[in-house]
């Protein structure tokens, strides 16, 4: 072979072995959900102070934004670039936090997200909050047998509707068993067949699961990431690799337990934690792993490499795309500097001294990147709206 023709050969090994590192570091697609919140209106987020005074981002100094800004979600275009960004990050369904029948929520939901031109093939599941209760249960599930179910968008597994309820794991083995039976029983009523239902069962170690209540379920998940690492002695500011180990043989033992009553295991990830602009008592998450000396995007990087392992039907959830109360949002952010300071005027304020960042499309770049095989990079990407990556420079 002559040296030209070697240093071809050369040259296409190193284009192929480039490729293989860039596609490669998921070793399959999954079933990617993420919890969606649809609260935030012009009177609460985009011109008010009900809602960006109680976000983390909006007291740091200097100020940090969402990309968008501080949106209202009755705008199309919102929508749509919340499902670009969605497609990008190889998403395939929004579990939409649900109040109630005639309430902003559902308003949002029904009139422009499942419309929305952009939605393409990303499906929709409701998420039962708090206000879903015993007393309206059988109404509401009514209403969405009527208003939801029936929709080509709307989540289905194994061909059923699907609801997921939050904070299962409070309600008595009495309430949760009426609760459940309610669902099932109007909607087999009104004809939409039998339901698929995944509750927040999971928290702490799988010696609180309780065979006769996962029955009442199709599947179980732990939404509360923080908590359940707290329950299992993540104190402190960071999580660190050895928190992870230990959360990953939890899951593995709640997921056997599942299991042995034929019921499925959906684990929850999430990118970190800090409500202190909401409410006291609770020590922020990093999003760090182990600690400041590794880089934002690590907690939800090794959060997501130990739940593949323990999700059925390759199915992971992300708390969240935009909880921003609680900092859990993976939404894109305008770039930022880096910074630990903030407008509380009080000792460690709201940060308690960890470092935050205007990460750009960093979560969503994570996300695709460790569950999403065969996603283009250009994706749902609009070539006018999409944001820039954080700096290569940026801590």
């Amino acid at each position: 072979m002559t040296r030209k023709l070697w240093m071809v050969a050369i040259a296409s090994l190193f284009i192929l072995s480039c490729c293989n590192y860039l596609f490669a570091a998921a070793d399959k697609n999954y079933f990617v959900g993420a919890y969606y919140y649809p609260w935030y209106t012009d009177e609460k987020f985009q011109n008010g102070d009900l809602a960006r005074n109680h976000t983390l981002i909006y007291h740091l100094n200097p100020q940090q934004t969402p990309k968008l800004g501080w949106y209202s979600q009755t705008h199309p275009e919102v929508i749509s670039q919340h499902y670009k960004w969605a497609k990008y990050a190889g998403i395939d369904f929004f579990v939409t936090s649900y109040w109630g029948q005639g309430k902003n929520e559902d308003n949002v939901i029904r009139n422009c997200m499942f419309d929305n031109p952009d939605r393409g093939d990303i499906k929709l599941a409701v998420f039962f909050e708090p206000g879903i209760n015993l007393e309206n249960v059988t109404s509401q599930t009514n209403y969405l047998c009527d208003n939801y179910f029936n929709r080509p968008g709307y989540l289905r597994i194994d061909k059923k509707p699907v609801i997921f309820v939050y904070l299962t794991r409070v309600m008595s083995d009495v309430n949760l068993a009426a609760y459940t039976n309610s669902i099932r029983t109007a909607a087999r009523n009104k004809g939409a067949g039998e339901v698929y239902i995944a509750g927040d069962e999971v928290f702490g170690g799988a010696d609180r699961f309780i065979a006769k209540r996962v029955k009442l379920l199709d599947a179980i998940t732990n939404y509360d990431v923080y908590g359940n690492l707290g329950e299992l002695g993540a104190s402190g500011q960071y999580v660190t690799t050895a928190n992870l180990d230990k959360w990953k043989s939890v899951n593995d033992s709640w997921r056997a337990e599942a299991h042995s009553v034929g019921r499925d295991f959906i684990p929850a990830v999430t990118p970190g934690f800090n409500d202190k602009a909401v409410r006291d008592g609770h020590e922020p998450k990093s999003r760090k792993l182990n600690n400041d000396g590794n880089a934002f995007g690590t907690l939800f990087a090794g959060l997501l490499d130990s739940a593949k392992s323990t999700a059925d039907r390759n199915m992971i959830i992300v708390t969240s795309w935009n909880e921003w109360y609680e900092d859990t949002q993976i939404e894109p952010t305008a770039v930022a500097p880096p910074t630990n300071v903030d407008d509380s005027n009080s000792t460690n304020g709201f940060t308690r001294g960890l470092y935050y960042n205007g990460y750009g499309t960093l979560y969503l770049d994570i996300l695709r990147d460790k569950t999403a095989q065969f996603v283009s990079a250009n994706a749902g990407m609009d070539s006018n709206l999409a944001p820039k990556k954080p700096d290569s420079n940026e801590p």
